[in-house]
């Protein structure tokens, strides 16, 4: 689960990014599976009013997972289109790790793009590296990065792009780039079937990550992680499916049709 904020951000899309400056409201839903066993689900509450997007995640671990590593996240975030860039406002996350809480919020000042975040627990050094501030400049949070990144695609561009990222907690460059289409067969009941566009994404940690992991950044692949877009509204595509490739295996995201 070290991957759940990123994860998070890459699977949350919608396909009221790009349409008439009114208030929209669309809630989403998605399991999380490791091999065969259902680990988890996310719950996705969406409003845009105007040029806004404002966004309300529930997670939570299930299953034989939860007895193992429990957990459960609340975000809350919110971004602004300015200029016709889509900018970051609030990045908030309340969590629960086998029972520890964390706490983090980012907020950047709309007037001045001043970024200003509180964390709780403060980093704890001998496990982590620091987030040095110089790097803190320019960044956006993960929400803000993934609405980029579709609305790109609901315009007929390529996923490719460089972002820089701050989520309070970890400090990251993420890489996407357009792999490939591909037709999706709906292996669950409720998933998603239909064309794809299949993104791939590279994350190169620049502060906030482990300093004992298995994890070795330089030899990933873009086909390691892995986006499906589908058009699952209308002419707008959101990602409907993603698969993360670990030492540990896969897990895999799925958009479900809500009953």
């Amino acid at each position: 689960m070290k991957y759940l904020a990123l994860i998070l951000a890459l699977i949350i899309g919608t396909p009221s990014i790009v349409v008439a400056d009114e208030l929209t409201k669309t809630n989403f839903y998605y399991d999380i599976q490791w091999g065969h066993l259902i680990i988890g689900h996310i719950s996705v509450s969406l409003e845009r009013k105007n040029s806004s997007i404002k966004l309300k995640v529930k997670s939570r671990s299930e299953g034989a997972i939860s007895l193992l590593y429990n957990y459960k996240s609340d975000l809350v975030a919110s971004s602004y289109k300015e200029d016709q860039i889509w900018r970051p406002n609030l990045y908030m996350v309340n969590s629960s790790v086998r029972n520890k809480q964390y706490y983090s919020k980012v907020f950047w000042n709309k007037k001045n793009k001043i970024l200003n975040y509180k964390i709780d627990p403060l980093l704890d050094l001998e496990k982590v590296y620091d987030v040095p501030k110089t790097t803190l400049k320019n960044v956006i949070d993960p929400i803000t990065a993934i609405i980029r990144v579709i609305e790109k695609i609901n315009k007929d561009k390529p996923c490719d792009t460089k972002l820089r990222i701050f989520d309070g907690r970890r400090r990251y460059n993420l890489s996407t780039k357009e792999l490939e289409k591909q037709y999706l067969i709906n292996d669950r009941p409720r998933s998603f079937k239909g064309d794809t566009i299949v993104c791939g994404i590279k994350v190169t940690p620049m502060g906030g990550n482990r300093i004992e992991s298995k994890w070795k950044p330089e030899n990933d692949k873009f086909s390691d992680i892995k986006v499906f877009f589908g058009t699952a509204a209308k002419d707008f595509h959101l990602p409907v499916r993603m698969k993360l490739n670990r030492w540990f295996g896969t897990i895999t995201f799925r958009l479900l049709k809500h009953n």
